[in-house]
């Protein structure tokens, strides 16, 4: 399928960071910076973090962790930062202690995984994640051709709409900010703090 045939050439790491540049990340990335701007000093879990271009804009006084599932991504990520920290794994089985680290960024990640998956990572980053989550990721909107033609040919396979994202987010999480924008996809972007786990639902 041709489909098949995209996800294996945008594995490659430097075809990967192209596309994701046309595809609109550096916009992203803009989005994201006024929030990331909180972790100057802190310890940041960048979930899902591809080949690390959330290092480029992240507080040089951060302690910036990589974490993601994929072998190739981390050949890409050692290519750039070869003396950051990185983890090898999955969101939903996080290899660290409880509440050891500050600030947690899930971007891009959610339309990966099942609804099963999300739910079980979202309560890994809640057991991780001392002060803060910033979540972005596009989201379904039906009524967009640009944006259905992208999910066709996206490797993930589980669009959710703002309303569902939210929903799963609040679960373990105080949403304490979001925003809708547009670029190809449309996006939702949240920051959120981790609720006691007495709270949790």
């Amino acid at each position: 399928m041709l489909t098949d045939v995209v996800h294996r050439i945008v594995s490659n790491p430097r075809i990967y960071d192209r596309v994701q540049k046309l595809a609109g990340r550096d916009q992203n990335f803009e989005r994201l910076s006024p929030h990331l701007a909180d972790a100057s000093g802190k310890t940041l879990l960048d979930i899902g973090g591809g080949t690390g271009e959330c290092a480029r804009v992240a507080p040089a006084s951060a302690t910036y962790i990589w974490l993601d599932n994929d072998p190739e991504k981390l050949s890409g990520f050692r290519a750039k930062f070869a003396h950051e920290w990185a983890l090898l794994g999955e969101a939903n089985h996080i290899g660290l202690k409880d509440k050891s680290i500050d600030i947690a960024v899930c971007m891009a990640v959610s339309h990966h995984l099942t609804d099963l998956q999300l739910t079980s990572a979202l309560c890994e980053v809640a057991r991780v994640c001392r002060q803060k989550l910033i979540f972005l990721d596009a989201i379904r909107q039906e009524t967009s051709a640009v944006s259905n033609l992208l999910w066709k040919y996206d490797r993930g396979s589980h669009p959710r709409t703002a309303a569902a994202l939210q929903s799963c987010i609040a679960k373990y999480f105080a949403i304490e900010y979001e925003e809708r924008y547009s670029i190809y996809h449309h996006y939702w972007l949240c920051t959120a703090s981790p609720k006691d786990p007495a709270l949790w639902r």
